[in-house]
C-alpha cells in the first residue's frame, strides 16, 4: 500500500466538507462512517481502477492507495490532483467567514467551518450527476448514478465497484443500450448528447473552469436538460456563489427555518438570500445541508 499526505488550508474541516453535499453517497464515492474514511474509485491514466482512501490527519489529509504496493510517482500525482479537486483545497473561505459575521444567526458557518463543498475529480462527472438530480427523489438519483457507474471500469478485486465511466464510454453506446443500463428516463438522451459533445471535442470542460460566473452559468444552461437549478449547482461547485439554485430541498428547508412552515414562492426565497450578495448561493446551500443533518440527527434520537 502507498500512503501520502496533503496539507490542508486554514479553517479546513474534513467532516464538514464530506457533509456539504450528497456526493459522498454517490458512486464511485463511498463513505465509511465508522472508519471516518472516504473512498473513491479512480480510473488511472494507466487504465486501471485504483482505490483512493482518504482520512483526516493533523492538519493534513491522509491518502492511501491500497492497490499500489510500491510508490508510483505518476499515480501519486494523479491521486493528489484528484483529492485536491474533490475537497476544493484551493478555496480560501476567510472572506466568506468575515462577511458572515455581519449577519445575526449565521455565526455557525464559521464556527462549524462550513462552506467547502465536496465535488468529483472531473467536471464531466459532476455534470452527469447534477443531471441525474433533476426532477426526482434522492433515492432515484442514487440508483441512477449507481447504474451509470456500472458502465465504468470495474475494480479488479472489489466486485461491483467501478470507476466513473468516461464520456467516450457513454458516447460509444447507442441510446437504447444506455437507457436500459441507467434507467434514467428522458434524461438518457441528454446524458448521451453531453457525453458525445465532450468526447468529440465540441465542449472543452477544462476551459469552463476559467469562465466567470455568468459565462459558466450560461454555458451549463446551454446544455439540454440543464435549467437554472442544475446550472446554479454546477456553478456553486466551481466557486461561483452569486446564484441560488431553488429546488424542493430548498423549499423544505426555507419553510421550516424562515417561513413558519408555509411554502414560500421562489421569488421570496431569492429575495431573502439577496442580502448575502456574492455569497448567497453558498449560504443557501449550507443551510440546506445543515437542515438535513439536523433532521437526520433528530431521527436517530
Amino acid at each position: 500500500m502507498t500512503r501520502f499526505v496533503i496539507t490542508v488550508p486554514p479553517l479546513f474541516d474534513f467532516l464538514a466538507t464530506i457533509r456539504s453535499h450528497g456526493w459522498a453517497q454517490l458512486p464511485p464515492f463511498s463513505w465509511d462512517a465508522d472508519a471516518q474514511r472516504l473512498q473513491y474509485i479512480m480510473r488511472s491514466a494507466a487504465g486501471d481502477a485504483q482505490r483512493l482512501q482518504i482520512r483526516e490527519g493533523e492538519g493534513v489529509l491522509q491518502v492511501d492507495l491500497p492497490d499500489s504496493p510500491e510508490r508510483d510517482p505518476q499515480l501519486e500525482s494523479e491521486a493528489r490532483s484528484a483529492v485536491a479537486r474533490m475537497f476544493n483545497l484551493d478555496w480560501d473561505l476567510s472572506a466568506f467567514y468575515a462577511a458572515m459575521r455581519a449577519y445575526p444567526g449565521y455565526s455557525w458557518l464559521e464556527g462549524e467551518r462550513r462552506g467547502r463543498i465536496l465535488i468529483s475529480p472531473s467536471l464531466w462527472e459532476d455534470l452527469a450527476k447534477a443531471l441525474l438530480t433533476t426532477n426526482c427523489s434522492w433515492s432515484q438519483t442514487i440508483n441512477m448514478t449507481r447504474q451509470l457507474c456500472q458502465l465504468g471500469l470495474e475494480h479488479p478485486t472489489l466486485a461491483g465497484c467501478h470507476a466513473f465511466p468516461s464520456p467516450g464510454r457513454i458516447a460509444s453506446l447507442n441510446g437504447g443500450e444506455l437507457a436500459q443500463a441507467v434507467r434514467a428516463g428522458y434524461r438518457t438522451a441528454w446524458l448521451h448528447e453531453l457525453a458525445r459533445k465532450i468526447s468529440n471535442g465540441a465542449i472543452d470542460l477544462e476551459a469552463w473552469r476559467k469562465l466567470d460566473s455568468e459565462s459558466l452559468f450560461n454555458a451549463v444552461k446551454s446544455l439540454k436538460g440543464f435549467g437554472d437549478y442544475a446550472a446554479g449547482t454546477v456553478a456553486r461547485m466551481l466557486s461561483h456563489f452569486d446564484r441560488i439554485a431553488i429546488d424542493s430541498a430548498c423549499h423544505a428547508m426555507y419553510a421550516e427555518r424562515h417561513n413558519a412552515n408555509q411554502k414560500a414562492k421562489a421569488k421570496s426565497i431569492a429575495a431573502y438570500y439577496e442580502r448575502f450578495g456574492k455569497w448567497r448561493g453558498l449560504v443557501m446551500w449550507m443551510e440546506i445541508m445543515r437542515h438535513y443533518a439536523d433532521k437526520e440527527a433528530a431521527s436517530r434520537g
